[in-house]
């Protein structure tokens, strides 16, 4: 075969694929968008100079239990003494531990889950009158104060 014959008919068909196909771009960008949604939640900075100790308490757990992928048990005593412990591993015992400033409230447990969602103990009814939190969310329900 003629070398000059090869040589055109390569660039033929390199002239004809030049680009990608609509597949190539879809597939590149659902990836690009899965990452973002991974990624995003990450970098995305949080304001929680606005929230109480309890809330920022609260989402800590949340954070923590999503990290480490089991439930997580936030108990906070009458005097505002807090430990965080993990279902899965008893054996390592407590996993953090401090103190709310000016704690007015009931004792609590509150059983936080890996997928975001939480929920009081039942030992803690009084609690979760006094501290509404949202069960899909762990987000504290603040009630809104109205002046007349």
């Amino acid at each position: 075969m003629n070398p000059e014959r090869v040589e055109n008919l390569l660039l033929r068909s390199m002239r004809s694929r030049s680009g990608f196909t609509l597949v190539e771009v879809v597939v590149v960008l659902i990836l690009l968008g899965l990452a973002a949604g991974l990624v995003a939640p990450a970098i995305i900075f949080r304001d929680d100079r606005g929230e109480s100790q309890l809330a920022q308490l609260i989402g800590g757990a949340q954070d923590l239990s999503a990290r480490r992928g089991e439930i997580m048990h936030l108990r906070v005593d009458a005097g505002g003494e807090w430990r965080i412990e993990g279902a899965a591993s008893l054996e390592e015992g407590l996993i953090a531990r401090g103190r709310i400033d000016d704690f007015q409230g009931p004792p609590f447990t509150l059983v936080v889950s890996p997928i975001g969602t939480c929920g009081f103990d039942v030992r803690s009814t009084e609690a979760a009158l006094a501290f509404p939190v949202d069960p899909l969310t762990c987000e504290l329900q603040v009630a809104e104060v109205r002046v007349p």
